[in-house]
This record gives structure tokens, sequence and C-alpha cells, in this order.
């Protein structure tokens, strides 16, 4: 595999990325003040500050120059604290509307930001005036030449990886940020137009000594495809022509249904990036290397509509609707095997219509089930007895109680539940398992390989070595290598998890459809109350109850086990309903399920209301919902 991937060098052209070369030292603090002056903190920010949420910064993009030009530095900072290791900015807003705007700082690991540093960033940002930001930027100056000393009392090396979406308003952002590193004496790499993720990927690579052996090293957009595509193949093969039939004899084939693949882009990044992509992925096809390609054929790319609207993963799995397809099409093409992206390609959901018409989803939580039961299926071939890696899957509160019930009662598999955000369940994947699978409803997620993984492959490469290429452990054993290098481990990637997606279901010989029917979702519904302080609403640590007010998870608890009792549950999921307070307005996020719309539908209501009257509710009291499915 690894020899594939030096020898497919030439497949693509290079792509490269503009360098700003650093002085290495700040410029005098007259220039630093001059810099600062001229972006203000503007006096209409919501709360009056910014705020780090679970992703980062996002506003309005007129609000945003300010805290551009304090994060420049502040990137620069946390490279140079890191001894000289490289670190990410991303300029994107996400799934948002296309007059938001924001920034996510990746680490050297390229995940993200660790959280001691995400308060410095914070205070940075609000420091106030030039003059104040200042003294708070030679605090961190003067604490990390304390960290690291050096002969001449300068800072260590310091190299910012920035990249941007496609939004209008993006490169002026991301010139100020350029600017502001370059201010501190960093080297800038400026990568242009990339997704959230092959940003996180360049950090993740160009940090080298970070990476497992097991991972080649590609630190550029081509190299980012090539490793991905070559991975990809590797995983079809050993379903092809390197494993022949399977142990029941079915010869492997890529069934009519999942033969085109329609990529709905968002009107955004992903879309562009899929469309260099697919040069690559072409190649391999016609090389007749590689049994089982689909077709990719791409819609909604930038300018063919708004970014995310009426289309997307956010759209797609918030309103369980197919996306509008804004681009013109010559010819019909199937909707039998449809995912979409997000604006910044770090969500990715699958759908379809069936023979009828219905549309169907396929969210993150039924990405979570199909890939760490097949991980834990290739897994069992080698140690039948699965003590020498634990695996795992982390969800949210958000995740439905039926994959919650799959993956224990039928995968078998340990599941944790982690509080609301990447940040927290990516950390509880890492902290909890060797094998790590965590898909948030929305579609983001990865997989996490810790060094238990490594070794278990290593050792099992020992022990398999001169065994029969078709016997079933060796399969399995080539399939397990090559997920980390398929598997983008630093953040969700939507392309990453839509080519693991597809050849796990081309090796199981499933469509979506087969893939849907392994468990069936309970009917949910969110909403959202208004409330005067939201600080007064608390929650234990994983969300899944309230602590204040006092009263609040008693009456929402009696409500739970009224509607068990109406829907007379003695066996599989039972209702549920939980609220927490939102990271960005004054209001209460509920959610509840039940084992029919109706029953959520009302369950929402009922709890709805309890917020209301307990919570300090703002204007008349909620409305029931009147449910208009069956």
């Amino acid at each position: 595999y690894n020899n594939t991937i030096s020898e497919s060098s030439t497949t693509m052209s290079k792509i490269t990325p503009k360098i700003h070369p650093g002085s290495g030292q700040p410029l005098p603090p007259s220039q630093l003040t001059s810099l600062l002056s001229a972006h203000p903190i503007p006096p209409s920010l919501p709360q009056g500050k910014y705020s780090y949420g679970t992703a980062g910064f996002r506003l309005p993009a007129p609000l945003l120059p300010a805290c551009f030009v304090r994060m420049g530095i502040f990137s620069a900072l946390r490279s140079a604290s890191l001894g000289g290791e490289h670190v990410g900015v991303m300029i994107t807003a996400s799934h948002n509307p296309e007059g938001d705007n924001g920034m996510k700082l990746a680490d050297s690991n390229g995940g993200m930001l660790d959280a001691q540093w995400e308060e410095h960033a914070v205070s940075l940002a609000n420091a106030g005036d030039a003059k104040q930001t200042l003294v708070y930027v030679d605090t961190l100056v003067q604490y990390i030449k304390g960290q690291h000393p050096r002969e001449d009392g300068t800072l260590p090396r310091m190299v910012v990886h920035v990249g941007r979406d496609t939004r209008s308003h993006s490169l002026p952002l991301a010139t100020l940020v350029v600017r502001a590193a370059q201010a501190m004496g960093a080297t800038v790499i400026d990568h242009g137009e990339v997704s959230t993720p092959m940003l996180h990927h360049f950090v993740m690579h160009a940090n080298g000594h970070l990476l497992p052996s097991i991972i080649p090293q590609r630190c550029n957009e081509s190299g980012y495809y090539e490793i991905m595509a070559l991975s990809y193949a590797s995983l079809l093969r050993t379903g092809g022509l390197d494993a022949g039939t399977a142990a029941d004899g079915r010869q492997y084939s890529r069934r009519d249904t999942m033969k085109t693949l329609l990529i709905d882009g968002a009107c955004g990044i992903g879309a562009l990036k899929i469309d260099k992509f697919r040069r690559l992925f072409g190649r391999l096809g016609a090389e007749g290397c590689t049994p089982g390609l689909p077709n990719l054929h791409t819609v909604n790319f930038p300018g063919d509509g708004p970014l995310n609207e009426n289309c997307g993963a956010e759209f797609v799995q918030k309103q369980q609707l197919p996306p509008k397809v804004y681009t013109s099409t010559e010819t019909k093409v199937s909707k039998q095997y449809v995912t979409s992206f997000d604006g910044d390609a770090d969500r990715v959901v699958f759908h379809y219509e069936d023979a009828d018409g219905r549309f169907h989803l396929l969210d993150g939580d039924k990405i979570a089930v199909l890939v760490s039961s097949f991980i834990q299926e290739e897994l069992r071939c080698i140690d039948p007895e699965g003590q020498a890696v634990n695996c795992g899957v982390v969800q949210t509160a958000y995740a439905n109680g039926s994959s919650t019930l799959y993956l224990k009662n039928v995968v078998k598999t340990n599941v944790v539940i982690a509080k609301t955000g990447v940040k927290f369940v990516h950390a509880a994947a890492h902290h909890n398992f060797d094998v790590g699978v965590y898909f948030e409803a929305n579609g983001h997620g990865t997989v996490l390989f810790g060094p238990k993984f490594y070794d278990f492959i290593a050792k099992a490469d020992a022990h398999l070595r001169g065994t029969p290429r078709y016997d079933r452990a060796n399969i399995a054993l080539r399939r397990l290598r090559v997920l980390p290098s398929l598997v983008n481990q630093s953040v969700g990637d939507a392309m990453s998890d839509m080519l693991l997606v597809d050849a796990i279901l081309y090796l199981k010989g499933w469509d979506l459809s087969v893939w849907a029917n392994l468990y069936s979702d309970m009917p949910s519904k969110q909403a959202k109350v208004k409330v005067a302080d939201r600080t007064m609403i608390s929650t234990n640590d994983n969300e899944t109850a309230a602590t204040a007010p006092a009263a609040l998870q008693t009456a929402l608890q009696a409500a739970m086990d009224a509607m068990a009792a109406l829907e007379n549950i003695k066996d599989g999921p039972k209702p549920r309903c939980f609220v927490r307070p939102s990271g960005t307005e004054d209001a209460v996020r509920v959610y509840a399920e039940a084992n029919s719309q109706n029953g959520a539908d009302s369950l929402a209501s009922e709890a709805m209301m309890l917020v209301h009257k307990l919570c300090r509710g703002v204007g008349a009291p909620p409305q029931p919902f009147i449910s208009n499915r069956l």
C-alpha cells in the first residue's frame, strides 16, 4: 500500500499552497498597535463579547475583523507555545447561512484547540483596545519564553496554516489572519479555498512526528486526495480481485441501485473538492485494478444557489427532506444513492427515495452503527474473544434511542454518552476506547485509533505472515490496516466518511435500503423555548438530565413515565426527553422521542410548557404541536 502511494505522486498535478516566510520575531509594538487599532472590537457584539463555541467563533461577517486580527496573533503564539509545531486557522461558518462567517482553530495534532488555550483565545479576542491587547500578548509571550527558553531570548519558530471556505468575505478575513500572524514573525502557509477537514489534515500531517507510522505523511492537497483515494481502493480490493468470493461463496458486486452516487455539495467547498478528487478517482477505475468503483455525480456547486439554503447535510438532517438541486443537469440522476455534505464539508448524511418516492434519511446514528459493526466484525476475525482492543461508540443525548439499543444488544459494543459538541465527543472517544467511533446525529464524526490498535495490527501482521491471502483473518488484517489512512482522525470529514461508508456497503453487498432497515428510528421532535436567562438551567455532565431548577427534572420524568404508560411500552426503547440551555442565545433546547410521531410531539409540547413555566419563559406559553404525520 505504501509503495502504491509513493508511486502515485504523478497521478495529479501538485497543488501548492502560498508560503509567506516569517521573520521569526514580532514587529515593534507601535506597528502592532496600528494593526490592532485599525480593527477595533465592535460595540454591537451579542452578549457584548466574542464567544468560542463548540466549533470556534461564529458571527455575522462584519463583526469579525477585530477577532480575526487578534486570532492571527494568537495562532502564531500557539505555535510558539508548542515549540514550533504547526497549527491551523480555518475561516468558515460551516452550515450557517452565507452572511455568517467564523473561525476554527486546529492544534498541532490536527484536532481542536486545547481547552486551556481556548480560554486564552477568548481572553485575547476580548482584551479591549490595542494597548490592553498588547499587554495580554506580552503576558503570553513571557509565558512561552519561560516554557521554551532560548539563549538569544527569542520565541521558538512559529508556523500557521490558513484555509478558507467559498464565502465572499472569507478571503478578506483570511488576509487579516495572515497579516497578523506574520506581524508576530510567523511563517504562514496559505492553502486558499479548502474544506475544514483538509485544513486539519494538513496540520496533522505537517507535524509528522505525531503521526503513527502506519499512515503515510502527505501535507498538501494533492497528497490528501492520493492517500484517501488509494486507501479507499485498497479497502475495495479486499472484496474484489484480492479476496475473490465471500466466505459464503457470494461474488462481490455493486448493486444497481449503488452504481451512481449523487453528491449534494451544499453549494459549498465540498463540491469543488469532489470535482478535483474525481480525476484521481477516475484513473483508479481506468487502470482496471479496482473493482466496484461507483460513478460520482456532484450537484450544488458554489454559485449554483445560496450556500446551505434548502440543501446540504444540515438542512436534510434537520428537516428530513431531500435537498433542492440548484445545478442544471442534462440527464435525470437516480436518487437511490445520495449523500449531502455541509458548507465546509465536515458533515455527511445519506438518503434515498424508494420506489414509491418516499424519502429515507440515514444520519450520523446510522453511520455510527454501520462503521462500528464493520470494525468489530473484522477485529473478531483475528481476535474472536474480543479482548485485545477495546472498541466503543460515543453518542450524545440527541442520538436516537433505537440506535443506542442496537449498538448495545446487536453490535454488542460499549456506548458512552458525552456532552453535546464535537470537542466533547472527540475527547470521550479518545479517552474511553482503543478504537472509538463517534458520529453526531447531524453527520459529523470520525473514528479514532489508539496505540493499542496499532500494536494489535503489528502483532497480527507477524502472526498471520505466510497464511493464505484469502484466509478470512488475513483479509480482516488488510481491511483494518488501511482504515487509519482512509479515516481523517483529526476531525469529521465528509469526503473520507463518504468513501468509508461506500466501501463498507460494497463489501457487505448492501444498498441504502438494507442499511436503513437494520433498525427503525424512534420518531422525534426538536424545539426551543425562549427564556429570560439561560444560565438558570443546568444539566448533568452528558446533558441527559436537568439539575436546575430543582423541580424541572422531576416534572420531565413524570411526563416521560406518563407517555410510556400511554404507549404501553414493555420492551424496546422508551419515550424520553431532555432539555439543555442553548450555547448561543437565551433559549432552552428541547428534544423528545417516543414510539409514534404524535407521542414525540406531545412529549415535546409538555416539556416546552414545563420549561416556560419553571424557567422564566419569555412571551406567551408554547402552543402544542399538531402532528401531520402518522
